[in-house]
Parts: structure tokens; C-alpha cells; sequence
């Protein structure tokens, strides 16, 4: 169990159980035939399946859904709701199992003659169920069953991880359609992800850019800074900022530098003063000041007195 656990925590992929791991199952628990399904019971649906060695033929009908309700097993799955390990010898002995329909009709044909199972908590629309499959020999004992048991939960935290790392992949693929600026930091600080619009933001704006943050953003996150980190650029500036562990890059236009003239003017306007004030301290017409504040306005992308004087201060 210990070496199967140890194969399972190298798992890093979308597939929850791949086919080494279940090679690993086939041999902790022996058998003929491993088979790891996903069904909706409620649609009548085969949503996955995974046969380790695979290779057997069976017949095409009946199918599953036609003798289902005969199976004991996947019965008491669907009367009471759990998936604890069972074999089918839990509900029939041998003898039993052999005077059904279900025998010749389904076990017989597929080469079952022991079976067991073992499932994940999971709705009926949705189960996950292992089948350990015996062509002969001897059934299933306790020791297999006390194994699946204490593995049903480690298999079922396999499962979410891997759902975890395919819902992951998902996000990623649509930000790098979405043309995102968006850097994915591991715990260490390090980058795990990169959109091609962050690469090409980092690349234009860090001329020494490789693979590594470059020193100016590890130094800003350093400083846990609450602003954004801007970088000017010709024309345009790049803004940082850190949002859950992730950096989000954009590029903004660069305001063009006001004049003195505008500068100062503004500068009246933080003090308090009117237009016709700083038109009588400046010598200037009222006229001249609005037109100069029209000016600031616009390179600042701001509307008002207010929102100019916070830029200022802002600088």
C-alpha cells in the first residue's frame, strides 16, 4: 500500500487513476482484470472506462443496463448509497450466483466467476466504481477488502486532485485565449504559469527577462506594497499588481508630462484657489486658466478639479 501510494502521489496529469496506477491496483489487490468506471445510473450512461490488461471479449447483449437490477452489488450501490468493498458472494454463494440469469447471461460470458468492488461516495448520476475481476481460482478474502477499504479514501482525494488540475488547465487555456496578462506564482514566489500576453509584457518591458521575475517585481513584492507597481515604458507604462497569488500585467497609455505652466496652475488649484484667483496671482486671463485645466484634464484622463489634484498628489 505504501508503494501504490507512492506511485499515486507522482499523479500530476488530468486522468485521476492512468493506467500505471491501475497496473499498481491489479497488483495489490490480484486479479485477472482491474475496470475503473464512470457511469450515470440515472441517464443510463457509460461515461469512462479503464480495463487493465483489458483484452477480453464479452457479448454484445444483453448490455449493463439490461441486467443491472440483478447484479447484487451495483443494487445495493443504488438502494442504499454507499460503495464500501463488496463481492458478490456477499449477497449469493457460489451455488447461488449459478442458478441466475445474471450468470449466463453476463458473468459467465465476460469470464467472472469472483468479483469485487469498491466505489467512491458519489451521486447516481454520476458514480466511480472499481471492479476487481477473478476468472477463477479463489474469491476475494478480507485482507483484499480491508485494503480497498483503507484506499477508498486516497483514491477518492486522487479523483478531486486530478478534477482540481483539469479544472486549473481549463482556466489557464481560456486566460491564454483571453489574451490576459496573468503570471501564476507558486508558494516559493516562483513562477508556475505564464500567458503569452504576460511573456510578451515581461519581454518588452524587462529587457532581461528569461524565465525568472525580474529583481524590480521581487523587490515590489518584497515590500508588500498595497499600489501597483508601474513601469514606464516610451509610450506606455506596465501595472503590476497581485491579486491571490497571482500577478495581472497591463499596459496603460503614459499621460504626456504637463507643462510648468500647467503644473503650476494645478498646483493653485490643490491650494484652493478659483480660476480667477490663480488667473489674478499668475497674470493670466480666467479664459487662458480653464483652457490650460481643459489641457491637464486630458493628458490626466481625468473630469474634474478633484480627480486632477488626487493625480497630482498620486506623482
Amino acid at each position: 500500500m505504501v508503494e501504490f501510494l507512492g506511485e499515486a502521489s507522482t499523479v500530476d496529469g488530468p486522468d485521476p487513476f492512468p493506467r500505471p496506477l491501475l497496473e499498481s491496483l491489479h497488483r495489490l489487490v490480484p486479479s485477472d482484470e482491474v475496470v475503473y468506471d464512470e457511469l450515470d445510473r440515472v441517464r443510463e450512461t457509460l461515461l469512462r472506462e479503464e480495463i487493465f490488461p483489458g483484452g477480453i471479449d464479452g457479448p454484445d447483449e444483453p448490455t449493463y443496463w439490461d441486467v443491472r437490477d440483478q447484479h447484487p452489488v451495483c443494487r445495493h450501490h443504488e438502494v442504499a448509497g454507499e460503495f464500501h468493498a463488496l463481492k458478490i458472494s456477499d449477497f449469493l454463494t457460489r451455488s447461488e450466483l449459478r442458478r441466475t440469469d445474471i450468470y449466463w447471461d453476463w458473468f459467465h460470458p465476460w469470464g467472472v466467476e469472483y468479483q469485487m468492488s469498491v466505489g467512491l461516495d458519489a451521486p447516481l448520476s454520476h458514480t466511480k466504481v472499481f471492479l476487481f475481476i477473478r476468472a477463477g481460482g479463489r474469491d476475494f478474502n478480507e485482507r483484499d477488502r480491508a485494503v480497498l477499504d483503507y484506499l477508498r479514501p486516497q483514491l477518492a482525494r486522487l479523483y478531486d486532485a486530478a478534477q482540481a488540475r483539469r479544472r486549473a488547465a481549463q482556466s489557464l487555456a481560456l486566460l491564454d485565449e483571453a489574451d490576459a496578462g496573468l503570471v501564476i506564482l507558486d508558494h516559493a514566489g516562483l513562477i508556475e504559469h505564464v500567458t503569452p500576453e504576460a511573456l510578451r509584457l515581461l519581454t518588452a518591458y524587462f529587457r532581461d527577462y528569461r524565465h525568472e521575475l525580474p529583481e524590480e517585481i521581487v523587490g515590489w513584492l518584497r515590500a508588500q506594497s498595497r499600489d501597483p507597481l508601474r513601469v514606464d515604458g516610451e509610450e506606455q507604462s506596465l501595472v503590476v499588481r497581485l491579486v491571490a497569488g497571482a500577478l495581472f500585467l497591463e499596459e496603460e497609455r503614459a499621460a504626456p508630462p504637463l507643462t510648468d505652466r500647467e503644473r503650476e496652475i494645478l498646483e493653485l488649484v490643490a491650494a484652493g484657489k478659483t480660476n480667477a484667483e490663480i488667473a489674478e496671482v499668475i497674470w493670466i486671463a480666467p479664459g487662458t486658466v480653464r483652457k490650460h485645466l481643459e489641457n491637464v484634464y486630458e493628458k490626466l484622463g481625468v473630469h474634474s478639479r478633484t480627480a486632477a489634484v488626487a493625480t497630482l498628489n498620486g506623482d
